[in-house]
């Protein structure tokens, strides 16, 4: 199995769907995707047994245990030599595993993540902001002053968890952009400069829970 999507979730059975069924359409097909349901108390396991698809598996949580634990629960049951990471309220553009693979056909092995553009979308759908790669190579520096990495874009080399570890559980945000740190001590970063996937903004996010933002950062 060649690349393994981790999406972790948690009562989210009205969204989940939409981030399953991105990863199925993709015109990548060697893949798994693994659904890590953190303990919902909705219709989430109903939602994913809707999918009669063999590359699809889902584990569930017992208790809940946050995100970053689901996404390590993931990782540490994912086959695959590259790992994609996507968050249950967003959604992938058909292309985009198709052509990070190809990207990581044409680099080094030295460069252990390539990620790509996003939009942002509001809960109507309405389009509100476009981001573009803009930093490659040794990212370190770029890091130290905040990401720019869309949390949905990057796929990422097995590689890189086994050299710095798993997701830090004690975060209560910024995982990603904490990950992305330590990933670059190590490796270089490259991208795909189109946007290939959709972050949509709605009120239940971390981003959008400052009690949860500011200790994280």
């Amino acid at each position: 199995m060649t690349v393994s999507v981790i999406i972790p979730t948690h009562n989210r059975a009205h969204l989940v769907g939409r981030a399953i069924d991105s990863v199925l359409q993709q015109t990548y097909g060697d893949t798994e995707v693994i659904v890590v349901d953190d303990a919902s108390n909705d219709d989430t396991g109903k939602i994913a047994s809707t999918f009669q698809d063999k590359r699809l598996r889902y584990i569930r949580h017992q208790i809940n245990r946050g995100a970053p634990a689901a996404r390590n629960t993931g990782i540490t049951n994912s086959q695959g030599s590259f790992i994609g990471l996507l968050d249950d309220d967003d959604e992938w553009h058909p292309q985009k595993l198709a052509k990070q693979m190809q990207k990581f056909s044409e680099v080094a092995e030295k460069v252990g993540l390539i990620y790509t553009g996003h939009e942002v979308r509001g809960s109507d759908g309405g389009l509100l902001q476009t981001y573009l790669p803009e930093a490659r190579g040794d990212v370190r520096l770029r890091l130290l002053m905040g990401t720019t990495i869309g949390s949905p874009t990057p796929l990422i080399r097995r590689a890189c968890f086994e050299q710095v570890g798993l997701f830090d559980e004690d975060l209560k945000s910024c995982q990603d952009w904490d990950m992305w740190k330590r990933i670059s001590e190590h490796y270089e970063f490259d991208y795909v400069p189109e946007i290939l996937a959709t972050n949509y903004l709605h009120k239940n996010q971390i981003s959008a829970d400052f009690s949860s933002m500011i200790p994280g950062r």
